[in-house]
């Protein structure tokens, strides 16, 4: 897969020289809609403030490694990422002076994968959904102009959102609840897991962020010792991710597609959490939200 071309985006400081004491890991698929904005040049900006304040911030998403890359860029952050719902955690190559498990080599990163190969992922996806008689259509079936029409979205966002690694966006034919349930669970006998999403479900191992984050955590922990964890998530019940943390920014999602997060809102709830972090002003606060954009 082709890497995105490196533009203004800063080179990754290593770990041992710059040793963030402060990791924040946030849930973007509610935040990051539309990175050609010119909010995104304001939110950069507010960001690049966590550097003095010697954080770090993680994305954690269900977009790609292309599109991801390309969203970095933007915000300009130099730090890891994971893609694809935890398919993989993408890592700048020496940000850390420890040894990277499970790494390969990815375009002057490293990737530690914990998804299916894409081609697996979408070869028993369709085997599945033939064999119930369920007629569905991926993203491997349309074309980049089908993609962006379907998922409103610019021509090249739709074309990095197809360049798909570990998991398959698909949509039912007829969407009725039986026909979702049966291919759900015939999935899981596959070892594959079904998501529900809109416009479209995906298929793919699973696994979630949180495989992620654990990983992140560790090398953080190995590589600087002392951590405090923040993460930014949405308000589901039962969040894995924040049973990982020790503290959190809920963001409301309650009509995910229809409504997102204000992007400059997101930034400078981080910003603003980091610092009273190092000002010790939010012990007694673990958990602090920013509002929706409407």
């Amino acid at each position: 897969m082709p890497s995105i071309a490196p533009g203004r985006y800063r080179q990754p400081v290593s770990v041992a020289t710059s040793g963030p004491s402060i990791v924040v890991f946030s849930d973007v698929d509610g935040v990051l809609r539309a990175p050609h904005m010119p909010a995104f040049t304001t939110a950069a900006a507010a960001l690049r403030q966590l550097a003095g304040d010697n954080a770090a911030l993680v994305l954690c998403s269900g977009k790609t490694r292309a599109e991801l890359e390309f969203v970095q860029q933007k915000l300009d952050i130099p730090h890891p990422f994971i893609c694809e719902n935890g398919g993989a955690v993408i890592i700048p190559s020496g940000y850390f002076d420890v040894e990277v498990p499970n790494a390969r080599a990815v375009a002057g990163r490293q990737a530690v994968e914990f998804g299916r190969a894409y081609a697996d992922v979408v070869d028993i996806l369709h085997r599945t959904a033939d064999r119930l008689r369920i007629e569905i259509v991926g993203f491997s079936d349309m074309s980049i102009e089908e993609v962006a029409r379907d998922c409103r979205l610019p021509l090249l966002d739709a074309r990095l959102a197809k360049l798909r690694e570990y998991e398959e966006p698909f949509r039912l034919i007829d969407p009725g609840l039986v026909a979702r349930a049966r291919l759900f669970k015939a999935l899981d006998a596959a070892k594959l897991r079904g998501r529900e999403g809109r416009p479209f479900d995906r298929a793919g191992a699973p696994v979630d962020c949180t495989v992620g984050v654990n990983l992140l955590v560790s090398l953080y922990r190995r590589s600087r010792g002392d951590l405090t964890t923040v993460a930014v998530t949405h308000t589901t019940p039962g969040d894995n991710l924040l049973r990982l943390v020790d503290y959190a920014i809920m963001a409301a999602d309650d009509n995910p597609g229809e409504e997102s997060i204000n992007v400059v809102d997101w930034a400078e709830a981080i910003v603003d959490r980091v610092k009273r972090l190092r000002q010790g002003r939010t012990a007694s606060v673990p958990m602090v939200s920013i509002r929706q954009s409407r």
